[in-house]
């Protein structure tokens, strides 16, 4: 996995650097959307959001960071567990393509840190942080020159290994799977 990462990086570090010159395009940014929580045994959708910082430093490509957190699923004082994303971090490479002047289509390749929660009934609460791959899609339309809105499917990490005999007293973390609607203010 490491090498297939480390590849894709050089890869997009070549197509950003080897293409013509091309101006600087930074943002700022929100998302919100359903947030499928994976524990290995189950998944429930929750909402969840996060806040973006990027920059389409070239044609072809551009960078991401996000930070971001999730609701809880389940309900309190029952026996269905509760899981939620306390936080994630994500860093992103934005492999991209300009369909026209306001449509941008785009793929997500990167990395995310995420500190996820789980309790159920008389249980203590356990939380896990874990770090692992992310990647998605989406697509972009730029309403104005500073402003745009788009669609996105992205996934973060892998399906954690557990069991449902051992996941009250030893949880592994969470996968989630998003499909998130965005806003952007472009800053120049």
């Amino acid at each position: 996995m490491n090498k297939t990462i480390k590849s894709s990086l050089t890869l997009c570090m070549m197509l950003a650097f080897g293409t013509a010159a091309h101006a600087s395009d930074p943002y700022v940014g929100t998302g919100f959307g359903a947030f499928n929580l994976g524990t290995g045994i189950s998944k429930k959708a929750v909402a969840g959001g996060y806040i973006q910082v990027g920059d389409d430093f070239s044609e072809f490509v551009g960078a991401e960071l996000r930070l971001g957190a999730s609701g809880k699923t389940g309900e309190e004082l029952t026996a269905q567990p509760r899981t939620r994303i306390d936080y994630f971090g994500a860093a992103f490479i934005k492999p991209k393509y300009d369909i026209n002047d306001q449509w941008m289509a785009y793929g997500l390749i990167g990395v995310a840190t995420l500190k996820a929660s789980y309790s159920q009934g008389a249980f203590p609460k356990q939380k896990k942080t874990r770090t692992g791959y992310a990647y998605g899609a989406g697509i972009q339309y730029r309403i104005a020159d500073n402003y745009s809105i788009g669609a996105e499917w992205s996934h973060m990490l892998s399906k954690p290994k557990t069991t449902a005999t051992t996941i009250n007293t030893n949880f592994k973390g969470l996968e989630s799977s998003m499909f998130t609607l965005s806003a952007k203010y472009y800053i120049y």
